[in-house]
Parts: structure tokens; C-alpha cells; sequence
């Protein structure tokens, strides 16, 4: 019995070592990108329609095994994949001057789709006036399937604020006539940044709570919640302004912890709900509760901005009230928190963190072109956008292998990745190391896309509508660089300046 016993743990612990090696091998660098290069050989020679997705599973469990050298630095967003890593898009060709910029992989819910890799293949779907976004899923998020969960005004599509459908252009045009905050000159004023009065917060704490923090791991470890990615004492701060700011009203304690809540349901929305298929009825009941409750607030406390914001979508033929409720999940769910101001403001301290005797003097000497040197490693919100494609295109992939890609099917945007692509960034010589560095200050700056449009592009325009020159971008790319300054400033005058040091605190 004991010789029996012992053959098996040997047994198991040489598979589990020829499995350790395996995986050992799969995850150097060289080995991955030979790995991913395979793996694309199953993407066929016609991009699917949606009734068609389905990937094999021998696609998917190597594609999730090369993701896990980045666990350490990108903890559970590691999985996906490519998604992250820009280096793997300048190893496969994807940057080079006569790439198409495309790469055949994952769509957000499921199936095979072309992604726009380079800056000029972003570029190219975010300045066409007629891109539109895909009706029915939003972050990987079935909104046919959830459409009970959102409030009414919300659906379709809360984020679709483009101009390829006079549905989408209103909603731009009327955030334009009523929400001040969003220009980069407010007409009303900057509003000086706020401490939030809630019992338990206190400057020490919030700085405490940024002390050592990573946004991948620490929101596990500190809090057992992989989805959190700020501290609460810094999300309070943010809320706070954000909510004030933007719509003109204080929401109390419990009222922004509702608003939080709703964001982590949107997160299970595109987890759990996406997986399994069902929607809890719970869920939902509460969901609409927290959207009602708080929209109200805002028309209850906003000082005349909700009366005026709804009279004026009143006078383009909308339902005031529902246009609000529409406002708030979009603006809160987009760029309050993740993928917005919140998540911005901690990469920006967490940089400073690195070394606060070279990265401090570095911000100071000019903060929006730390900020948006912090944006074009990180991207912001709209980093990965799905859309129909317009027309019917036959591509030469960097590998030379032939793909069309018909109108009207999926595809999906990454300015992220775009973000290093050297013919930009790269220097004079257009070197992908030049366009990993940290450099603030490139001249070029401005040229930054992770809003859906160049910031240089979105600047010419009158206003957060849009125009010739960008169409369709992100309505509060202004309004976050503002606030994200003016947290960050706080945090290094109360933090570093007026407070302890880093390895004190």
C-alpha cells in the first residue's frame, strides 16, 4: 500500500514539473510571441457575423497561459492577453509603416473580430462621423439581456455619443449646452477642489491609504475586491468633486457608496452576467432603486442645473427626465471612477511614487504634460471601443494573411496599445524603446488618443460637441485632466510637501 501510494504522489509530482516547465516555456517572451502568432492562424478569412462567434478551446487556454508573466505587475486584466501588452503589437508587426495596424483576436463578448492596433487604424474608425457603436453591448456588457437593469433614458447604448445617428448627436449637443464643467475654460469658473465632510475621512487617512498602493493588487489584498482599483478614502475625494462639479449638487456618504455600488454591479454585468447569461431580479431592483434615488437627489439639491438640463432636452424633443437619467450613467459609470477620473488620478500617483525626488519636480515644472504622458501609457476611458464597420474592406494582415471584414460587423478600437506606437512616439528614428519611455513634455504631447480623438484635434473645436476636425471624441476628456490635477495636487501639498515622507507614513 505504501509503495502504492508513493508511486502516485511521484507520478503527480512529475506531471505537475513537466507542467510547471511547460508553462515555464510558454512565458518567455520569444515563446509568446511565436505562441500568439499561431494562435492567430485560427482566425478565419472572413470576419464572422455575431451568430457565428465561437472560439476553440484550444485558442483560448494558451491565450490565457501567456498572459501569466503579467500577473505580478497587471494582476487579473493580465488575462487579456495582447490587450495589454504594446510590446507584443512591435513584435508581431502591427507598428511597422506598412502594417495595416489590425489584429485578429477576442471581440468583448466572444468571438473572432479584427482590433485596431496602431494610432492611424484608431484614428481612421474614431474620425469617421459615421462609426457607430454597437447597439446591444457596451464593455462586454449584453444590454439586450440587462436592458431591465437601466433606468429608463439609459438604453441604448448609455456611451453612444458619436454623430452617426442624429440619436447620438443630440445627447452631445445638449451635454454641451448644459453641463459647464466639461469645457476646458468653464464659462462658470473652475471650482476650487473640495474635501468631502463625511465622518471618518481625514487627510491622514488619505494619505496613508495611498501609501504602497498598486491598482492591481492592492484593491485584493487590502480589500479582497480585485475590482476596487482605488483606495475609499481617494474615491471619496473624487466622487465628491466629480458629482459637485459636473451636475452642481453634495452627495452625502451613503449616497456616493450607492453610486459605488452601482458601478460594481455594472462590473458584474460584464462578468458574471455576461457569463452565466442570467440576470438576478435582485439585481436589478436594485439597480433601478440606486438610479432613481440618486438622479433624484440631483434634481432635489443641483441649484437650477437639473431644471435647465431638462428643459433643454425638453426643447430638442426628449424626455428631460429620462435624458438626466441617461446623463448620470454615463458620466458616472464612464468617467467617474473606472475607466475614468479615479482610475487616472491613482496611475498618476502611483508614478509619482516611484520616486518622489525625480517624478515630483518632473510634475510640477508642467502637470498636463505629466498627466498626459501618464494617459498615453495607461489610456483612459474609450480605450477599447466595439463598433460596426462601415464598409467592406479586404486586409493584408502584417503575416500576409488575407481577412475581410464586412460592413456592419464587429470590430473593436484599443487606443491604449496605440499609445506606443512608434511612427508617433518613437522619435525621430521611430524606436519602439523610445516609445516605451516615460517622456513628458514630447513635443507632440497633444497627439495623445486614449479620448477617441488627438487632444491637439479635440482643442480646435468650439466646444465638446465636436467637429470636422474630431467628430466623436470623448466629451470629458477636459473635465478629467482638470480634476485628476486637482487631486493630485492636493495629494503632494498634503501628502508630501505638508506632510510625512513616504517611508514615514
Amino acid at each position: 500500500m505504501i509503495g502504492f501510494c508513493s508511486g502516485i504522489f511521484k507520478c503527480c509530482c512529475s506531471v505537475f514539473l513537466v507542467l510547471v516547465v511547460f508553462v515555464g516555456i510558454l512565458c518567455m517572451d520569444p515563446v509568446r510571441v511565436k505562441v500568439i502568432r499561431v494562435l492567430h492562424s485560427y482566425a478565419p478569412g472572413v470576419v464572422p457575423p455575431q451568430s457565428e462567434w465561437g472560439l476553440p478551446v484550444g485558442y483560448l487556454i494558451p491565450a490565457l497561459l501567456i498572459g501569466l508573466p503579467d500577473l505580478r505587475h497587471d494582476g487579473l486584466t493580465a488575462f487579456e492577453g495582447f490587450m495589454s501588452e504594446p510590446r507584443f503589437a512591435e513584435a508581431l508587426g502591427l507598428m511597422s509603416s506598412n502594417s495595416a495596424g489590425l489584429y485578429p483576436t477576442v471581440c468583448q463578448n466572444g468571438g473572432w473580430c479584427l482590433m485596431r492596433s496602431s494610432h492611424n487604424a484608431n484614428k481612421d474608425v474614431h474620425y469617421d462621423p459615421n462609426t457607430d457603436r454597437v447597439e446591444d453591448l457596451m464593455i462586454g456588457i449584453n444590454l439586450t439581456l440587462t436592458a431591465r437593469f437601466w433606468a429608463p433614458g439609459a438604453q441604448p447604448t448609455p456611451l453612444s455619443l458619436g454623430t452617426s445617428d442624429p440619436r447620438w448627436w443630440v445627447r452631445r449637443d445638449l451635454m454641451t449646452a448644459t453641463v459647464p464643467a466639461l469645457a476646458r475654460y468653464p464659462s462658470t469658473g473652475v471650482p476650487a477642489l473640495e474635501l468631502p465632510p463625511f465622518e471618518g475621512w481625514s487627510k491622514s487617512g488619505f494619505c496613508k491609504s495611498m501609501n504602497g498602493w498598486t491598482v492591481y493588487w492592492s484593491p485584493l489584498l487590502q480589500y479582497g475586491d480585485p475590482a476596487k482599483l482605488a483606495p475609499d478614502d481617494l474615491a471619496y475625494v473624487v466622487g465628491y468633486n466629480f458629482v459637485k462639479q459636473f451636475f452642481r449638487t453634495e452627495f452625502t456618504k451613503a449616497e456616493l457608496d450607492m453610486a459605488y455600488e452601482f458601478l460594481a454591479q455594472i462590473g458584474t454585468l460584464t462578468t458574471v452576467v455576461a457569463q452565466t447569461g442570467i440576470l438576478p431580479e435582485a439585481m436589478v431592483t436594485r439597480g433601478q432603486e440606486i438610479q432613481r434615488k440618486l438622479v433624484d437627489k440631483i434634481i432635489e439639491r443641483s441649484d437650477g442645473f437639473a431644471d435647465k438640463f431638462m428643459a433643454e432636452a425638453k426643447a430638442r424633443g426628449m424626455d428631460g427626465k429620462e435624458a438626466l437619467q441617461n446623463l448620470f450613467v454615463a458620466a458616472v459609470g464612464a468617467g467617474m471612477h473606472a475607466p475614468g477620473t479615479t482610475l487616472y488620478v491613482v496611475y498618476v500617483i502611483s508614478k509619482l511614487n516611484e520616486d518622489r525626488s525625480s517624478m515630483i519636480p518632473l510634475y510640477k515644472k508642467d502637470p498636463e504634460a505629466f498627466n498626459l504622458e501618464i494617459v498615453r501609457h495607461h489610456g483612459a476611458g474609450g480605450a477599447n471601443s466595439n463598433f460596426h464597420v462601415t464598409k467592406t474592406t479586404e486586409w493584408k494582415l502584417h503575416d500576409g494573411k488575407i481577412i475581410t471584414e464586412r460592413a456592419g460587423t464587429y470590430a473593436m478600437t484599443n487606443t491604449k496599445i496605440a499609445g506606443f506606437d512608434p511612427d508617433v512616439w518613437g522619435g525621430p528614428s521611430k524606436d519602439m524603446e523610445y516609445a516605451h519611455k516615460f517622456i513628458p513634455g514630447r513635443e507632440n504631447r497633444e497627439r495623445v488618443l486614449a479620448w477617441m480623438g488627438e487632444l491637439q484635434d479635440i482643442r480646435k473645436c468650439p466646444n465638446m460637441t465636436g467637429c470636422e476636425h474630431a467628430p466623436r471624441f470623448c466629451p470629458g476628456a477636459e473635465f478629467t485632466q482638470r480634476l485628476t490635477r486637482q487631486v493630485v495636487d492636493f495629494y503632494i501639498e498634503s501628502c508630501v510637501e505638508g506632510g510625512k515622507s513616504k517611508d514615514e507614513l
